[in-house]
């Protein structure tokens, strides 16, 4: 393989964040000389519809060779990137209570024709993590439910309305972040479930929704002794194998952010990346810091020319990235700015929320 054509599939796997409104210089390099395959958006990055609509179609315009994936966190409730003008649907929690996989899809759709709007064809959600501990400080009402069995029948709604509506679905956090006492936001949360109690409750929503065609799949920073007593999920071989194998999961893994503390307190980013790729993850997702994202992915590339990763490692990942971006991104169309208004809060999508807060 040339060394273009690894510089390219090395970038793609690739996910990062970024400062400011509008296209940065800092940005555009991780784009144009280093060819990052997504971008994710913050409160930081949006100021309205308009705008973050110029935003998508600057970014895509700096790689008109391949689309980019352009994520957010837009789950509902108090995870929701997007505020208003756009449809508020409620927190997950709501969902189980209105107990609709009909209105869940419904509500899923048109929450993925206001992102297709403004240029964005990738929602970090749902969360299918199972709320089994009151006390947990970061999950709370971002879960469907406490019975996994409802988590499962409302995350499948969910996810279908998503990718119905061209928008990739993300399925999160493996193996289960639902029972920490502990935010991996702010140190490495230590779940002790043995693996009977996860295959009956935190992965029975995961199962569910791998059958029923999620594309993609975050991993979550915990440490379980029973799965390996030495990595988080993140990093860990052991764990994500479990993923592919009894789970059937054979799509594209990401990363949660690496620079969430749960990580960047226990590894260097580069260290981190290379863990990560080693256990079978696809994408890595870095939110903010431009030297952590250049470090890790100068860290791979040297890996691959070294000859420390091998190549076909990097071409399994990119085969899956490809093969999700084909489907949702390509051929690529820009952003319509005039129609926006016609789509974003409009009239049936918010009478279709108010059945979620009656």
């Amino acid at each position: 393989m040339k060394l273009d054509q690894i510089r390219r599939r090395v970038g793609q796997m690739f996910m990062v964040g970024f400062e400011g409104k509008s296209v940065t210089d800092d940005l555009k390099k991780l784009i144009q000389d280093y060819y990052v395959g997504g971008i994710v958006l913050f409160e930081r990055n949006i100021e309205s519809p308009a705008q973050v609509a110029e935003l998508t179609n600057e970014i895509q315009s700096l790689n008109t060779k391949t689309p980019l994936f352009i994520s957010v966190d837009q789950e509902g409730g108090r995870v929701r990137r997007l505020k208003e003008p756009f449809t508020d649907f409620g927190a997950p929690q709501q969902f189980s209570k209105v107990d609709s996989p009909k209105l869940t899809f419904e509500a899923a759709f048109a929450m993925a024709k206001e992102l297709r709007a403004v240029g964005i064809n990738f929602n970090f959600a749902p969360v299918v993590d199972v709320h089994t501990n009151p006390q947990n400080p970061i999950i709370g009402d971002r879960a469907f439910s406490s019975d996994p069995e409802i988590v499962a029948k409302i995350a499948s709604g969910f996810i279908r309305g998503l990718q119905r509506g061209g928008v990739i679905s993300c399925a999160k956090h493996f193996p289960g972040h639902g029972d920490t006492q502990t935010d991996s936001h702010l140190e490495l949360p230590v779940v002790n479930h043995s693996l009977e109690r996860l295959q009956q409750t935190e992965w029975l929503p995961f199962e569910r929704v791998i059958k029923g065609g999620v594309e993609t799949v975050m991993t979550a920073h915990i440490l379980n002794p029973n799965l390996d007593p030495e990595l988080p999920a993140t990093l860990s071989k052991k764990t994500l194998d479990y993923l592919r194998g009894p789970l059937r999961f054979s799509k594209v893994i990401i990363t949660d952010d690496l620079e969430m503390k749960g990580i960047s307190d226990h590894y260097p980013i580069e260290d981190a990346t290379l863990k990560a790729l080693d256990a079978g993850v696809d994408i890595i997702l870095i939110c903010k810091t431009l030297e952590k994202q250049i470090l890790a992915i100068e860290k791979v590339l040297r890996g691959v020319l070294d000859i420390k990763i091998p190549v076909p490692r990097i071409e399994e990942s990119s085969e899956r990235i490809t093969k999700v971006r084909n489907r949702y991104l390509v051929p690529f169309t820009p952003v319509d700015t005039a129609t926006i208004s016609q789509v974003v809060g409009c009239e049936e999508h918010k009478n279709l929320a108010k059945q979620f807060f009656a």
